[in-house]
This record gives structure tokens, sequence and C-alpha cells, in this order.
């Protein structure tokens, strides 16, 4: 019996798929490795994948082209050329929330600038890879966390977990609170799982999903060099990813000027 009611993608659901969200249950869990295998794997599969970052916030400018690490990151692995004010809209200088970044600045938060880039992309794009920032109810304005942004963009959710202590806590804080918002969950992805974890690394997972009835789409290996190839192809070799591309639906080629 599961804490909560459980909301998995139909078959039709997974057929309407025009993109997806991947979140996590914290900052530097591996959201943006996990996105950008992805987007790779979306790519190899001839797929005309876009990718997004709407908001990113740092203390260093990573080059004069991508203000953001994770935009360059994500565009190298989707292979495409896009200005950086449609991939990451909003960033700021500070490494925190965009809600606090944008007072501490004296700033504001542009929601319907991230709308717009985002439906160029979904127009364009067979399918779009948007990434988070830090986990679901980081605050993007006073009223507003990346939840609603989700609910917004109308996409469903990968989350991103890991198999350390707290996990457990974390993770089901997460899925409850985007079923709460009646955002669809694709699954769970367990990154960094230790060559030779104890009992509870390698039980978490199996307990998340008894306890929520969210699926474990893959449990990603600790790996001493990293690269979006290498989690594409893992991710590759999953039911529910392999489903998740089957579906989607190339579209004409079109011509933006």
């Amino acid at each position: 019996m599961s804490l909560f009611t459980k909301r998995d993608l139909s078959t039709r659901q997974i057929e309407k798929l025009q993109g997806v969200f991947i979140t996590g249950t914290d900052t530097e869990i591996g959201k943006t490795t996990i996105a950008c295998g992805l987007a790779w794997l979306l790519r190899r599969n001839g797929i005309r994948v876009g990718i997004m970052k709407p908001f990113a916030t740092s203390s260093n400018m990573y080059s004069n082209r991508y203000k953001s690490y994770d935009t360059a990151a994500l565009a190298k692995a989707a292979d495409i050329e896009e200005s950086d004010q449609i991939l990451n809209p909003i960033f700021f200088p500070i490494p925190a929330s965009p809600y606090m970044a944008a007072e501490i600045l004296h700033k504001t938060v542009d929601l319907g600038i991230v709308t717009k880039k985002f439906n160029i992309l979904k127009k364009k794009y067979d399918f779009t890879v948007v990434e988070g920032i830090g986990g679901v109810m980081v605050p993007i304005t006073a009223k507003i966390s990346l939840l609603d942004v989700i609910r917004r963009m109308n996409l469903a959710t990968i989350i991103v977990s890991s198999p350390k202590l707290g996990s457990i806590n974390h993770t089901v804080l997460t899925i409850n609170a985007c079923k709460v918002k009646k955002i669809p969950i694709i699954g769970v992805i367990f990154n960094q799982m230790p060559k030779h974890p104890n009992i509870v690394e390698s039980m978490t997972p199996n307990y998340i999903e008894k306890l929520t009835g969210t699926k474990t789409i893959s449990i990603i290996p600790f790996m001493d060099s990293c690269n979006f190839k290498k989690i594409g192809s893992y991710l590759g070799r999953t039911s529910v990813i392999k489903n998740v591309i089957s579906n989607i639906k190339v579209k004409p080629e079109l011509t933006f000027h």
C-alpha cells in the first residue's frame, strides 16, 4: 500500500508528451548530467531535441556565449545552435533562488518571457528537455515556486535523486508535492549509486517505489569520469525511456527566420 495516490503516466499521456522537466531532490544531485544524457539519447534516435534552462543563478559567468555552464552543457548534448536568451531567459549572478537573487539585485523575474521562449522551442523541436533549478519548492517569485512553473509548462517530470541516507524523506516529499499539483511523474532516476553500496543505499530505491508507487526509471552507478554519452547509454536501456522515445512524433522540418 503506497502512501499516496498513484499517478503514473498512462499510455495516452506518454503518446502526448512534447517534453519533460528534469527536477531533483536537491542542488548538485545530477540534474544537468541526466538532462544532458537524455538529450543526447534523443538526438541519437533521430529526434530533434530542444533544451531549456529557464532559470540559472551562479557567481561565475561560464562564457560569453552562455552565462550558465548548465545551458552550455545541454546545448552541446543536444547539438543545437540557439541563443542564450532563448535557452536561459533568466540568469542572476548570485548563487541563490531566483526570488532571493532578484530581490538582492533589485530585479524582477519575468515569467512571461520564460513562457514565450519555451513556446518557441516547443514549436521548433520534436521534444524539449527542460532542466529545473534546485528542487521543486525553490521560490521563483514570492508567490510562484518551481512546481508552479512545471505545471504552467504542462510537462511531466523526471525526478533525480540519490541512494544516500535521507533520500527517502527528500524523494517522497518531492513526489508528493508533484502529485498535489497534479504533475505527472515519469519516474525517479537514482544517481551515483556507490560501487559497493551498503544495505541502506541498495534498498532505498525499492523502498521509495513501495512507499509512493512511483517507478524507478534507472539506477546510475557512481562514475569516476562521467559524461552525457555514458549516462545516455544507461537511460537507453530502460523500458520507460524506450517507451517515451517510441511515442515521440517527429515534426516536419520547419524554417525559422
